[in-house]
């Protein structure tokens, strides 16, 4: 049966798996060793085919039980490295061979997030920001083709405006908090609220909070502080594993 991973961990230094932890189904949450002899731990459960194929509703209900593992070894006292949801191998001897092969790769991640947390802020735009539709040309109207193109450009030139404008409230967020980050990570959805994700030292946090409470954005923004939660803005594509019968990787 296939073998759903939730994280990887350095060596445990504390406290190891908390006893009677269950994951995806009620399935137990086991440890797995890897890498140069045994050097790095897994968390995997024995999950069914089912499990592997659940969309929707199902789907993200098993999402959600993925991060409260995640979060679980976050409460250990380790920082995990997550693997994204659906990282599913077809055994146990598979996602060990897996992770051995990138074990170098996961140890850097692992000691570059090591004793820190993911911060999350949320920049969100105080006016709504209107959705640019692009109706494609038809083939009867004069110019047609014409409008499309300019369509297009200007809302090209709009995303770029709004990433511009968040990227500086970014900036500015950044220089206030910036002694107490390891890292950071922004992204921009299509309505224009940008996620920061700060990487800080667990010694740093109520500083960094503090830091936060005191940042007055712009007038185009307002802030949205999040909770401390395990990086996964910071343990990079090289963790992930799809698909438990093809072996394709991200």
């Amino acid at each position: 049966m296939p073998t759903h991973l939730y994280c990887v961990l350095a060596p445990a230094r504390t406290e190891a798996l908390p006893s009677g932890l269950t994951g995806i189904g009620g399935a137990p949450v086991r440890s797995l060793s890897f890498g140069a002899s045994g050097a790095m731990e897994a968390w995997v459960s024995t999950v069914d085919d089912a499990t592997v194929r659940a969309t929707g509703d199902t789907l993200a209900t098993h999402a959600l039980i993925h991060n409260e593992v995640v979060n679980a070894a976050l409460r250990t006292g380790r920082t995990p490295a997550p693997a994204r949801y659906g990282s599913n191998f077809s055994d146990d001897l598979t996602c060990v061979a897996d992770l051995d092969r990138r074990s170098a790769a996961l140890a850097a991640i692992l000691e570059r997030i090591a004793d820190s947390v993911e911060m999350a802020v949320l920049l969100v735009p105080t006016n709504r920001v209107a959705k640019i539709e692009v109706a494609r040309p038809s083939s009867s109207e004069h110019a047609a083709g014409r409008r499309y193109l300019d369509s297009v450009r200007h809302r090209t030139q709009e995303e770029q405006r709004r990433r511009a404008s968040a990227d500086a409230e970014a900036g500015q967020l950044g220089s206030v908090v910036g002694r107490y980050i390891r890292g950071e990570v922004r992204s921009i959805a299509p309505t224009g609220v940008m996620s920061v994700a700060h990487l800080v030292r667990n010694a740093d946090v109520t500083a960094y909070r503090n830091a936060v409470a005191t940042f007055v954005p712009g007038g185009a923004f307002r802030i949205v502080p999040g909770e401390a939660r395990a990086p996964y803005s910071f343990a990079d594509s090289r963790l992930d594993h799809t698909g438990h019968d093809s072996g394709s990787h991200t």
